[in-house]
């Protein structure tokens, strides 16, 4: 302990020298970072750099510049050391080792992965999800933009419960990208999708990091992972790339500038700056339907200081574009979409190196991001006789009449014709997000120990006025719903994390602890203040390191666990609004065959659900990492379960209404081309008036209908969702004669989820047996339908052979695909006894069989409510089965109307064991450099054409094969320096 005050108060210093390998010439603007203390400076003009107060003996050294590799060596600080000189390699194809597939984060106590420049340019990224088939059991896609693509971690596909996609954070520069105030990119229930990527230049992108672990607790809002996409900075040549591939076409252009120096001779700094335009169509043989992307981005960076720096780093980045198909010949003539996807995302951030006893780094951070996602849809309407378009917002009985401007028009009568009328989504989310993180090392002998801490706050607004129509007189049924009008979500997060090193023998023990608070506040909202803890644990213990004489070279071991929080979306806090419209009344035709309409209006969606939880994620893995005999070999196994999921639910509530028939003003005298209609407004009584006035008006007396009304609202699922998953990933040390290395990676998953909620069920737009409308609520174990959960497992293996050719600059790589277990089945399970039997006979809804079970063979299946609950007594739970029987016997038309709440299967197999028989795609991609000046890649995917089909076990029936893999394509892409 003395000693290590001692060298506190002392310290040593760290001068050195960077420049380059092979000219010699200095290497401005490098940074250079101690690892163990986090201490750090960057290079002058010269080259030169200097670090003081530092508290280690030895450490691990990083010196990283852009258009550089990044060295990384254990270098000692004996006090009084005289400068050393560093020498970095250019990050080219002359360098023996060259990477174009994910590399695992050594140093990292969880799973985590980088892509980094090289295997970025040699996979042709059009958007930065292309990257996902770089990790271990990757998938190749299509890269068009026309869909809009997310990050999804550890997951099967994006029909899976839990919000895997949702729960992905992404981060560029440090930037999040968030959609929780987002209407557009999401969807109502469990499938809430993640942002999209499609508005984030993939030609400007200098690495990504993927870390599929248990993350630091920094990191907040999340539940299945983060995405970390940083951008080029630092000083670079003119570079202009030029990519083409069958549906896609880009040109970029970038350069890092040296701002030149003061008059002192301190520099200036370094802006970058980047433009790509990119442009994607649908379709090949009919490209009028195209996404484009326009970006431009400005990034500027300096260190200012020596003793105590401060790195300073501030961008902007605004992006044009999106989806439009108005020249598309085969729509109809005048009918367009047109979505916007534009965006503007800033960010400040400052890093103050203190180097004191009690803090060694303050970190503050700042951003913002604004997207404009503004929808046009242009639909040509028609219609033979008049209609009728609803706006009305208020519970009531409301007429139609013709459309006045600048009224208050809740129901509109549209006359016959043929029109066309736009349709608008207004969605302008905004999220802003400032942090503080200060750390502190601390060495003991040869341990050290650093402490993490920070606070953030985050804000989450949308500005946008929601759906509208550009022609009020001729807009379709909708109505008005303001998003700008919902409160912000406020996140006010705090956190603090330890992270011990230990040796131990030959190696060393890595202990990471931390817990993270978050609370969220949405004023004016019901929530109120949600407060969530979340704590987090990984541990790594390396066995032994570096060891390259023996034929165990290195192993180590690892464990995480953790809590993840993922705060809900706008449209979970703030569900769109629906409405009960019940036509109470149809006139008979005027002379001039106009038809007045009523309707009673309701609306049914409740604002909140008081009991909503915020879904949370535990997360575990244990992992392995070894090199035997250069063999270098990765294993990772993994539980994720989702907690309290987000999902919508259904509930019913009785309402009365007044009905009046047509029939009803028939024979008035007053004659028809006369009448004028009129309601009112809280009783629905329809009175009729002469417009003449030469007769008086007549009001008729409604007759009073009863029925169940549905609302939705965002709920929490009872059950977890559970995610398994084994990754392995085995590098082969290269054939040196023939410049080959052989990669074998892959994934086991196995997606497990049942649906526990009790739900309610009532099919309102049917009659019942008396043709009135139905009067009976069903409530399921898991919902009507007769499965209530699934299972899936897939295993996938890709091998791939690099060929790397230094002398010839140039890397040829074969990557094989494969799909070798593909699986998924519906399941019906429930606590306490069985869910759903085998029915014998479908036209008997009694005859089914209790011993059976629904998995030993092909039959149909059914399911039954526990209970029920009628319009007059919706206090008493009824027995369903018990009530169902008697009514056979005794009460046909009861019997009736309770066999409509009954779910029964519609397939023989719906229970069946569904495995697609294996499949594969191969891919193959060349680089090569010429010179220092230009490179240029190749890349043709499924190039074998694969196009065969795939059977299905559980129908027996042939599917093609490019349902899972792209069908053959290919691509080119020219980079220019200069």
């Amino acid at each position: 302990m003395a000693t290590a005050l001692q060298a506190a108060g002392q310290g040593r210093v760290f001068k050195g020298r960077v420049i380059d390998k092979k000219t010699g010439e200095p290497v401005e603007f490098a940074t250079v970072l101690i690892k163990s203390t986090e201490q750090w400076s960057v290079t002058d003009q010269n080259g030169r750099f200097s670090i003081g107060g530092i508290t280690a003996a030895e450490s691990q050294v990083e010196i990283a510049s852009l258009g550089y590799v990044t060295l990384t060596q254990t270098v000692k600080f004996p006090p009084g050391a005289e400068e050393t000189t560093f020498r970095l390699s250019e990050d080219n194809l002359t360098l023996e080792s060259a990477v174009v597939t994910a590399q695992e984060n050594g140093n990292s106590a969880t799973t985590s992965r980088t892509i980094d420049k090289t295997a970025l340019e040699h996979v042709q990224v059009m958007n930065v999800t292309d990257i996902s088939s770089l990790l271990p059991g990757g998938v190749t896609e299509n890269n068009n933009l026309i869909t809009q693509k997310q990050f999804s971690i550890r997951t099967g596909s994006s029909g899976e419960n839990g919000n895997a996609s949702f729960g992905t954070a992404v981060e560029v520069d440090g930037v999040r990208l968030s959609n929780n105030a987002s209407y557009s990119d999401l969807s109502s229930g469990s499938n809430l999708k993640g942002v999209s990527t499609n508005s984030i230049a993939s030609s400007n992108v200098e690495s990504v990091e993927v870390i599929s672990g248990v993350p630091s607790v920094e990191y907040g809002d999340m539940s299945s992972g983060v995405v970390k996409i940083n951008t080029k900075k630092g000083k670079t040549p003119w570079q202009v790339t030029l990519s083409t591939s069958p549906k896609t076409k880009q040109a970029s252009f970038s350069k890092g500038f040296g701002l030149g120096k003061t008059a002192g001779g301190r520099a200036i700094g370094i802006l970058n700056a980047s433009a790509e335009y990119t442009r994607s169509v649908g379709d090949q043989m009919s490209p009028y339907t195209s996404y484009d992307r326009k970006q431009l981005s400005l990034t500027y960076s300096n260190s200012f200081g020596s003793a105590r720096p401060l790195r300073f780093s501030a961008g902007i980045t605004g992006n044009l574009g999106g989806l439009d198909n108005r020249a598309d010949p085969d729509r109809l003539i005048g009918t367009f979409t047109i979505a916007r996807d534009n965006a503007i995302r800033g960010n400040v951030s400052a890093n103050w190196l203190l180097s004191l006893p009690w803090i060694t780094n303050l970190e503050v951070n700042a951003s913002a991001a604004y997207s404009d996602k503004l929808s046009r849809d242009n639909q040509n309407y028609q219609q033979s006789v008049s209609g009728i378009s609803l706006h009305a917002l208020n519970t009531g009985y409301y007429m139609s009449a013709p459309y006045v401007a600048d009224s208050d028009n809740p129901v509109v009568m549209i006359p016959p014709g043929n029109w066309y009328n736009v349709m608008a989504v207004d969605d302008r989310p905004l999220t802003s997000k400032i942090s503080v993180k200060a750390n502190q090392a601390t060495h003991f002998g040869k341990a050290n120990n650093k402490v993490k801490v920070g606070a953030e706050w985050s804000w989450d607004t949308n500005l946008g006025v929601g759906r509208y129509s550009e022609d009020q007189a001729s807009a379709p049924t909708y109505r008005e719903y303001r998003y700008c009008d919902n409160p912000a979500m406020h996140n006010i997060g705090a956190f603090a994390e330890d992270n011990i090193m230990i040796p131990i023998g030959a190696g060393h023990l890595n202990l990471i602890a931390g817990i993270r608070w978050d609370n969220t506040y949405i004023k004016g909202s019901a929530y109120g203040l949600t407060s969530s803890l979340s704590p987090r644990f990984n541990a790594k213990y390396t066995v032994v390191e570096g060891a390259s004489d023996r034929f165990l070279r290195d192993l180590s071991f690892r464990g995480s666990w953790g809590v993840a929080v993922k705060q809900p979306s706008f449209s979970i806090l703030y569900p769109t609004p629906t409405y009960l419209d019940v036509n109470v009344f149809t006139s008979t035709a005027s002379a001039d065959n106009t038809v007045y309409r009523a309707y009673y209006v309701h609306p049914r969606t409740i604002e909140y659900n008081a009991d909503l939880v915020w879904q949370r994620n535990k997360l575990a893995e244990v992992g392995m990492e070894a090199n035997l005999a250069g063999v270098r070999i990765s294993l990772a196994a993994y539980v994720n379960s989702t907690l309290d999921a987000y999902r919508l639910d259904t509930e019913y509530e009785r309402f009365t209404y007044n009905y009046t028939s047509t029939a009803a003003v028939q024979g008035l005298p007053i004659p028809a081309e006369n009448r004028v209609y009129l309601i009112d407004p809280s009783t629905g009584v329809v009175t009729v008036k002469d417009k003449t006035g030469a007769l008086p008006e007549q009001s008729i007396a409604p007759k009073e209908r009863k029925q169940f009304i549905s609302k939705t609202f965002e709920s929490n699922a009872n059950y977890p969702i559970t995610r398994r998953g084994l990754e392995w990933v085995v590098d082969f040390p290269k054939i040196k004669a023939i410049g080959t290395a052989i990669r074998v990676d892959g994934s086991l998953y196995s997606y497990r989820y049942f649906n526990t909620n009790m739900e309610a069920y009532c099919p309102s737009t049917i009659s019942g047996a008396d043709s009135e409308p139905f009067r009976y609520i069903g409530y399921f174990v898991g919902g009507q339908n007769v499965s209530n959960g699934s299972e899936s497992r897939t295993l996938r293996n890709n091998v791939t052979l690099t060929t790397h050719i230094p002398r010839l600059r140039m890397i040829l790589s074969l990557k094989v695909e494969s799909c070798l277990l593909r699986y998924s089945r519906s399941l019906s399970w429930r606590e306490d006894g069985t869910r759903t039997f085998v029915l014998n006979d479908k036209s008997n809804l009694l005859d089914f069989d209790t011993s059976a079970s629904i998995y030993d063979g092909d039959g149909y299946a059914v399911v039954f409510p526990d209970y029920y609950v009628s319009y007059d007594d919706p206090g008493t739970q009824v027995p369903f089965l018990e009530k169902f029987r008697w009514a056979k016997e005794n009460d046909a038309a009861l019997y009736s109307d309770l066999a409509k709440l009954v779910g029964t299967s519609n397939y023989v197999y719906t229970f069946g064991k569904d495995y697609i028989s294996p499949y594969f795609s191969a891919n193959v991609s060349v680089t090569k450099e010429l010179g220092d000046l230009a490179s240029i890649s190749f890349y043709a995917n499924n190039f074998l054409n694969n196009m065969g089909q795939v059977l299905s076990s559980k129908t027996g029936t042939y599917s093609s094969v490019t349902s899972y893999i792209p069908t053959f394509y290919y691509g080119l892409t020219l980079r220019l320096k200069f």
